[in-house]
């Protein structure tokens, strides 16, 4: 089999392997529209490397200034960053690969990881790692943000950036009712107790001030709630989720998340369940006095009248827990410049490109989070902090995941969110069994 066709059977494979990622609402193809930068044109004896980002609009701009300064540093190369302005991007990688043309550079979110991986679609970074001409030191990273790109023991992709879980606050209604802020090593019990008495009704009963707001059946933040219970939704060997998935711990988690919703009614019900994190407006608006999810909203926050920002780490549980949601860089197995791509990633994904990042995101980089005062800083040093206690998420166990488990365990929080007189433990035990049958056909088919 050619170069070529084994490609076009990998698209084929990857095509019915990511149907989440290609499907959009009512089975409408996506529409991939591609923003690139013009056709580079090298000067002399210039390498062009092609980088694919699914980033666009104002999130460019560190792109740009990065490759700038890369460019003045190492006049050999020429780097064309080629962004996906809108559709799918993973559809888009998976026709560029089908074609034989991929960019060197592929930017990839964590749980794609081991699909892309497994598939061929990345080289392994160790060799370059450990070069002789451009080593790189590992151990310049904040804990935790390798492991996202590694598989099989193996580093696939280098981090560009991240978010943990985090619970904002807003100052001005704490203020209001003479309670304390939340503070780092809080428990479940605490949130609780705490959202209670910020949740407050007017005299006909309707619910005026809600004290958190959640993020509905986001399967992926969800699984803080497991890891804080002590539980695990599938086995370490990627083979069993009954057992798992349907285990005291996860029933706990799963029950807790619930009753927040409907024993205790402390946050509002979802206004849009298909909508990431559900949907909600409270926060912003006001009427809810903490909310729970990544850092992605925050310079929003830091501009809203309606909001004094805090942030606190997640609280605890039967253990302390947190998750990552990541963003890495790797280089195609097609890549005719694996050298030149591997001297632009590790500036790209190294304390220069974290220098640059640092403005836009949380950097990779300690000695950077250090030297710019974010480690200490009263918001972002929370997010840091919780770097220290993340758990491994589900997918690092099987790369498929996303097509078995996690429609079940969404189907899952979208029961128990809304029928208050849900069995969580049958309902438990039912999509276990679910995702057990999906992955032992999938694996039978293999």
């Amino acid at each position: 089999m050619t170069k070529r066709m084994s490609f076009l059977l990998l698209f084929v494979l990857l095509a019915t392997t990511v149907i989440s990622c290609t499907a959009q609402p009512g089975g409408v193809a996506p529409q991939i529209v591609v923003t690139a930068t013009p056709t580079a044109r090298p000067e002399g004896s210039k390498v062009v490397l092609r980088v694919g980002t699914g980033d666009s609009g104002e999130g460019l701009t560190p792109h740009f200034k990065i490759i700038e300064q890369f460019e003045a540093a190492n006049p050999d190369i020429q780097v064309q960053l080629e962004p996906v302005g809108s559709g799918d991007y993973y559809a888009r990688i998976l026709t560029q690969i089908a074609a034989g043309d991929p960019p060197d550079l592929l930017q990839i979110g964590d749980d794609a990881v081991p699909m892309f991986v497994e598939k061929g679609a990345f080289v392994p970074l160790d060799k370059f790692i450990s070069s002789a001409d451009y080593p790189l030191d590992t151990s310049i990273y904040l804990p935790g943000v390798l492991e996202p790109g590694r598989w099989n023991d193996a580093q696939y992709l280098l981090p560009k950036d991240f978010s943990p879980l985090a619970v904002y606050y807003n100052k001005k209604l704490f203020d209001e009712a003479g309670l304390p802020y939340p503070q780092d090593g809080w428990t479940w019990e605490q949130f609780l107790d705490t959202a209670q008495k910020l949740t407050k009704t007017d005299d006909s009963g309707k619910t005026v001030q809600w004290g958190a707001q959640l993020p509905a059946a986001w399967t992926t933040g969800f699984e803080y709630w497991v890891a804080a219970a002590g539980g695990k939704l599938i086995s370490d060997d990627g083979k069993q989720f009954k057992g798992y998935m349907d285990s005291p711990e996860v029933q706990a988690a799963v029950q807790f998340y619930a009753d927040l919703y409907n024993k205790y009614k402390v946050a509002p019900p979802p206004a849009d369940m298909n909508s990431f994190g559900g949907g909600n407006s409270e926060f912003d608006n006001g009427t809810a006095a903490m909310r729970i999810f990544g850092r992605w909203p925050q310079s929003g926050m830091k501009e809203n009248p309606n909001i004094d920002l805090g942030v606190v780490g997640m609280p605890v549980g039967k253990a302390r827990a947190n998750v990552l949601f990541w963003g890495g860089f790797g280089i195609s197995a097609l890549s005719k410049n694996q050298d030149a791509a591997w001297r632009f990633l590790r500036y790209y994904t190294g304390k220069e490109g974290a220098e640059v990042w640092k403005d836009w995101a949380l950097p990779t980089v300690k000695e950077v989070a250090d030297s710019s005062g974010l480690s200490t800083d009263p918001i972002e040093g929370a997010w840091l902090n919780e770097l220290n206690y993340l758990a491994p998420r589900a997918y690092v166990y099987t790369p498929y995941w996303g097509q078995t488990a996690d429609p079940a365990l969404r189907k899952v929080l979208e029961t128990v969110i809304l029928d208050p007189n849900a069995d969580v433990a049958a309902t438990l035990t039912t999509a276990a069994q679910d995702a057990q049958t999906a992955l032992d056909d999938l694996v039978a088919q293999q």
